[in-house]
């Protein structure tokens, strides 16, 4: 896949309205539109995310470009899109897919969550298979917001278990330290956590504590260096 993808490399960075406390059950995303840059392994590349909403389904969708002279690779863009509803204030994935305009059996994935079988398929690797789905499992992009809103209701140790298309794995929210972030010239107060995948490849978040866990920035670290970092670069959140 794409080199700057974070672990199995999917990542959001979302501009949300979410409510404090017991009133999550009511929550109410807001349409939004947000943009990031992307450090990995020496690759550049730019992400823009928006969020859309048709009826009671939510429509997120990501787009990966390459810049400089890595676009000259002929890769991308990346195309990234979770379609959910919410359920009692719990994302509820639908369909999720990823891959270029050009179909690639190899590297495309798309998972379908049907909630009344309790049955979920991921087609990834060109492969099916077929997972029972877990009470607030998710997809690999709608895993963050998922997490934002249960940190937005007071929980700060948790785990999520997220299909990734081939396999199913448990990500588990651990607190570590607080820690302030330059942002747009803007110094802005953050909590890390590190994202355990039980993986070699370890994942720390920096959510922003006043901004309803707006994510500030990813990194990605493997064997003791750092192979990639995806950092905020616009949000309506920062004026």
């Amino acid at each position: 896949m794409l080199p700057c993808r974070l672990g199995i490399g999917l990542v959001l960075l979302t501009l949300l309205s979410f409510p404090h406390g017991n009133a999550a059950a009511n929550t109410t995303l807001e349409p939004f539109r947000t943009e990031y840059s992307v450090d990995y392994s020496g690759f550049r590349a730019s992400r823009t995310v928006s969020l859309e909403k048709n009826g009671h389904e939510y429509i997120l969708r990501s787009t990966t470009r390459l810049k400089g002279l890595a676009r000259l690779s002929g890769y991308g863009p990346v195309y990234e899109i979770s379609r959910f509803t919410l359920h009692d204030g719990v994302v509820r994935p639908m369909l999720y897919s990823i891959g270029e305009e050009k179909k690639n059996p190899k590297r495309d994935i798309r998972i379908e969550f049907d909630w009344d079988s309790g049955i979920s398929q991921g087609y990834a690797k060109g492969e099916t298979r077929s997972f029972p789905l877990e009470p607030n499992m998710q997809d690999p992009l709608s895993f963050e917001l998922a997490g934002r809103l249960i940190l937005n209701d007071g929980t700060r140790d948790f785990a999520l278990t997220v299909h990734e298309g081939h396999r199913v794995r448990t990500y588990r929210f651990i607190e570590e330290e607080d820690e302030t972030l330059n942002i747009a010239s803007k110094a802005i107060s953050s909590t890390r956590f590190f994202i355990d995948r039980n993986s070699s490849r370890e994942l720390f978040y920096w959510f922003a504590d006043e901004l309803h866990y707006l994510t500030l920035q990813i990194r990605q670290i493997h064997g003791q260096k750092t192979q990639g970092t995806v950092s905020l670069t616009k949000s309506t959140l920062l004026h």
